[in-house]
């Protein structure tokens, strides 16, 4: 179907991978408009899931010459877990459960965007492998998901993948309601990741045979062999590959149970630990902070105008290229982070776990979506703060932990989790209008006790936020200045004290968009920027060559407290908006970089 080349991107100065689309001379052009769909479609799908750090993240796709070439990162010593246990023998049962949460957690990101892999099984899945090392020695580093080359996005109007044989996937790690031919559904990828658990841990998978038809045969009319090496995580594999997609093992159940068992395998040597009830958890009382800001206008408000999409083209390679065959590609990026955590002592309760140490005092760990306030106990941002979960919709918070990083090691966590998490939330942090990204390493014991993953949060730096961040806002959802995002679409709602934005589907008729951020003019106060229409000269000044036209027209908001703007809230909101009381009816950007859920 293709190659896959090592290449060198010579306006970033970094190695990348380009997938190329395998043409042969004599083929129909049905076929090929079929090949060239399938990479877009591959394209696109990896590109959404591009800030889950078990996805192989896609920068772009290119068009030359007719064909699309995809452009990934590129990760150093990456290999197929095929591979690896041809190679090197099966993995332990702790390491599968490990292997398995790294996998739930991409599937679960892709099925809430609608989008199924359709092709879970070892030859797509890369791994890095390690140096058994300590107490608990690991062979799995990094885990990612890889070619979504024939994935679906449910409901999408996409046009399906078909097969001679009707058949659309590989036999043996394909759910058996597909093999009979029925649609599609986030439970085939879960029967397909249990048969490739069940491969990792058993060294072969669970409905081998020496053809196709019997490997298919035993698909559809076998149960799999008791697994013989996977220990309590056998039940997990089996209720995975139920053959009634009603009645397998949810993604969540799945989660919680390899979550478990690897939590259980870490506290092992530490008896006293495993018979503690845990501690209920309190949440900190935070330090007063203004209110979340409302939007002020220097003009009335309007609305729209529609546009055609066009897909940027990067200028890349000029060197030669290196063939490394089609089995891996994908990324290590890190960035130089200046947080620097220092615990403080404090009370806790006697025998209570801590993942992140005790001056945090949470004694369960933070998973993707929690709400958290935060107390600092001097300047924010410096030092460990205190920290409680609370509620996302029906209260102000202080922040959200927007994705998580798995570590190989305790002092991988320690050395290269923030780093990492500053690579996983930039484009968010970027999309926003004064955001931070902050990640909290576990501690020692936290490690010892099965957290191996470092929370990566987004925090305003000036206020409280009110609502979710990033992916984890939903369509309809009221939005706030601290939490809008370049790219977002908005509809409005007057009320006679104020403008109330919600946040609108981009492909429906929409009241604005925001199209960036401008920052005020240093020295500008608060008292000059609230007369007349300095906001939206701003953002005329900035984006109008950009965006403005006869019909569309750009808006200047900013944040009205004057304490909030004293702190340092201090860029403006840029919204594009149609003339004559119109609406947008599609987004004025060609590539969004906000992420919603419209589920």
């Amino acid at each position: 179907m293709g190659r896959v080349w090592l290449a060198h991107d010579q306006d970033l100065d970094c190695k990348v991978v380009l997938k190329e689309v395998a043409v042969p001379p004599d083929l129909p052009e049905s076929e090929l408009h079929a090949r060239i769909a399938r990479a877009r479609g591959e394209a696109r799908h990896s590109a959404r899931l591009r800030g889950n750090r078990h996805v192989v993240t896609v920068y772009d796709c290119l068009i030359d010459d007719g064909l699309p070439w995809i452009v990934m990162e590129y990760v150093p010593g990456a290999r197929d877990l095929e591979d690896v246990i041809r190679e090197s023998g099966a993995l332990s049962a702790t390491d599968t459960a490990r292997l398995g949460l790294a996998l739930l957690d991409a599937l679960m990101a892709g099925h809430q965007l609608g989008i199924l892999h359709r092709d879970v099984k070892p030859s797509n899945i890369l791994v890095t492998v390690q140096e058994p090392r300590g107490a608990r020695p690991s062979r799995i580093g990094r885990v990612l998901l890889s070619d979504y080359g024939i994935s679906l996005q449910r409901d999408a109007g996409e046009p399906r993948l078909t097969a001679a044989s009707g058949i659309v996937g590989t036999p043996g790690f394909l759910a058996p309601e597909r093999a009979r031919g029925a649609e599609p559904t986030p439970e085939s990828d879960l029967f397909s990741l249990g048969a490739t658990l069940y491969y990792a841990v058993e060294g072969h998978g669970p409905f081998d045979h020496n053809s196709y038809v019997a490997t298919l045969t035993a698909l559809l009319t076998e149960d799999p062999a008791p697994p013989r090496r996977a220990d309590d995580l056998a039940p997990v594999l089996l209720k995975l590959l139920v053959k009634d997609p009603a009645h397998r093992l949810t993604a969540d159940d799945a989660t919680s149970l390899l979550r478990e068992l690897t939590r259980e395998t870490a506290r092992a040597p530490q008896q006293t630990i495993t018979d503690v009830p845990e501690p209920i958890e309190q949440t900190p009382t935070p330090q007063p902070l203004p209110t979340p800001p409302q939007l002020e206008s220097s003009k009335p408000t309007p609305a729209p105008h529609p546009w055609r999409k066009s897909r940027r083209n990067m200028a890349l390679i000029g060197a030669a290229l290196l063939a490394v065959g089609m089995g891996a590609w994908a990324v290590v990026a890190g960035l130089d982070g200046s947080h620097k955590p220092s615990a403080s002592p404090m009370n806790t309760p006697t025998g209570a776990v801590m993942p992140y140490g005790e001056a945090v005092g949470l004694t369960r760990e933070l998973e993707r979506g929690d709400c958290v306030n935060a107390v600092w106990a001097n300047k924010k941002f410096v030092g460990l703060p205190n920290v409680g979960r609370t509620d996302c919709i029906n209260s102000t918070h202080s922040g959200q932990v927007v994705d998580t990083d798995s570590a190989s090691s305790l002092g991988d966590a320690q050395k290269n989790g923030e780093s990492r998490c500053k690579d996983l939330l930039a484009d968010t942090v970027n999309a926003m209008g004064d955001a931070r990204a902050y990640a909290l390493t576990p501690s020692k014991e936290g490690w010892d006790s099965g957290v191996h993953r470092t929370a990566c949060l987004i925090f305003d730096k000036t206020t409280d936020i009110s609502g979710n961040v990033g992916q984890f806002r939903k369509i309809g959802e009221q939005i706030g200045l601290e939490n809008s995002q370049t790219g977002d679409c908005y509809n409005y709602k007057e009320t006679k004290t104020e403008t109330i934005s919600y946040l609108a589907d981009c492909g429906t008729p929409h009241d604005a968009q925001l199209v960036g951020w401008v920052p005020a003019p240093t020295g500008m106060t608060f008292q000059s920027i609230s007369a007349g229409a300095a906001p939206s000269t701003l953002c005329e000044n900035r984006y109008g060559s950009k965006y403005g036209t006869a019909s569309r027209e750009l808006l200047g908001y900013y944040a009205n407290d004057e304490t909030l703007w004293k702190n340092g809230f201090r860029n403006v909101e840029c919204d594009v908006h149609a003339t004559g009381g119109q609406k947008l009816t599609s987004s004025v950007i060609a590539q969004p970089t906000s992420a919603a859920s419209s589920r």
